[in-house]
């Protein structure tokens, strides 16, 4: 199986438009995961509750759903390369929202237009990757997201220092806002480098097929939910635990997220060679059993050391499961590669949506260390989804 493995996994081709899609899913690592700390520390300024507070993340899922929904559609009338920039735009303008307005309606307006833009920028990412690379596409998705959560590291530092210092969290995302701005002037006006066999529209040759989906296709997405909504669980109310079981600050709580950031940019930066070597559906249940056993250490214990090194090895874990999830779903899609990652979207969007907002709920009535069971629980349901309905090393 490793054999095979090896041969199906080769290096990826980094050229100049690989790296602009990789520098542009990194700039939205950093949006995320910076973005995650200030739902918390915008429930503190104005005194919201849990479950309001989490509303924000679910207005950034129903923009997630809604941009899943919809890409494919701007990717055949328009191309992959105008969803990319159509995506930095909208991510630019609904972070103004969120920040320059501390109104909720306009907050969760700006949140929910973040998310739409956000997602066109993944789908966009997740499709040309596979076009691009062929069968070195899960050795490269690994990558891609790899250095977005690298940079997603300076996302709760940034946010976490800003607090520290008596300047709020704003200017933290105002941050990833002039980077999107950046890699729209350096891409250019050639969009066209960005569509691959499957991303021209449809009066063009050599687009995606039409037609319904393979039945493998829907167990798979299934697991890469269940990765979203733990690790939306863990990014969003994260701090809230450390609080509770480290007895962590404000500023140090949203900072110490780094640990799960951080785990997650070891798993996916290490993971390549490992995926390689080993064979994707091997790697991605041992990520997960990994990431029980974190959890595990988290949970049980009530000192800052060993939570903080659960917290790390739930992220090592959680590192690989989005991106392997990812590449074993697409490819289950028979070369509707677009349409495929749009639904990945769809599915994340439900996910981080559904999983943190529940989780708030339960904590708001049964405090946030019960709450977090529901994190073990998604892991172990995507454990059984992978063993019963795997996916072969040719397709991944």
């Amino acid at each position: 199986m490793s054999g095979q493995a090896v041969v199906a996994a080769p290096r990826p081709v980094r050229d100049v438009t690989t790296w602009i899609v990789y520098a542009q899913s990194a700039v939205f690592g950093y949006f995320l995961y910076a973005f995650s700390p200030t739902v918390a520390l915008m429930r503190d300024e104005q005194g919201y509750s849990r479950a309001v507070a989490a509303l924000h993340g679910t207005g950034l899922a129903v923009g997630t759903v809604a941009g899943g929904l919809t890409a494919s559609a701007i990717v055949r009338r328009l191309g992959r390369g105008p969803l990319l920039r159509i995506g930095s735009a909208l991510i630019v303008a609904g972070l103004g929202l969120y920040i320059g307005f501390p109104v909720l309606w306009v907050t969760l307006l700006g949140a929910t237009i973040a998310g739409l833009g956000g997602t066109y920028v993944m789908v966009g990412v997740n499709a040309f990757i596979p076009d691009h690379h062929g069968p070195a596409a899960p050795r490269a998705m690994t990558e891609a997201h790899g250095l977005a959560t690298l940079v997603g590291l300076l996302g709760p530092l940034t946010i976490g220092g800003l607090v520290a210092l008596g300047w709020g969290w704003r200017a933290g995302l105002l941050v990833s806002c002039v980077l999107f701005v950046i890699i729209e002037v350096v891409r250019g006006r050639d969009l066209a480098a960005y569509d691959g066999p499957h991303g021209h529209p449809d009066d063009e040759p050599g687009h995606a097929p039409r037609g319904p989906l393979p039945r493998r296709f829907w167990p798979a997405l299934g697991v890469f939910a269940c990765a979203v909504g733990a690790e939306f669980s863990l990014t969003l109310w994260g701090s809230d635990l450390l609080r509770e079981r480290a007895g962590l600050g404000e500023a140090a709580a949203a900072a110490a997220l780094v640990t799960i950031v951080g785990g997650m940019a070891i798993g996916r930066l290490g993971g390549g060679p490992v995926v390689t070597r080993l064979g994707a559906e091997r790697v991605l249940v041992g990520s997960m059993v990994l990431a029980l056993v974190g959890f595990a250490l988290a949970w049980l214990t009530g000192s800052p050391v060993p939570v903080l090194l659960g917290m790390l090895l739930v992220g090592m874990g959680l590192g690989l499961q989005s991106p392997l999830g990812i590449a074993r779903a697409v490819a289950s899609t028979e070369g509707q590669v677009d349409r495929g990652a749009g639904l990945t979207s769809v599915a994340a969007g439900v996910a981080s949506g559904v999983a943190p907002f529940l989780l708030a709920f339960v904590a708001d009535r049964l405090g946030v260390h019960t709450a977090f069971l529901l994190v073990p629980l998604l892991t172990v349901v995507a454990i059984v989804l992978v063993r019963l309905f795997p996916v072969h090393p040719d397709g991944v």
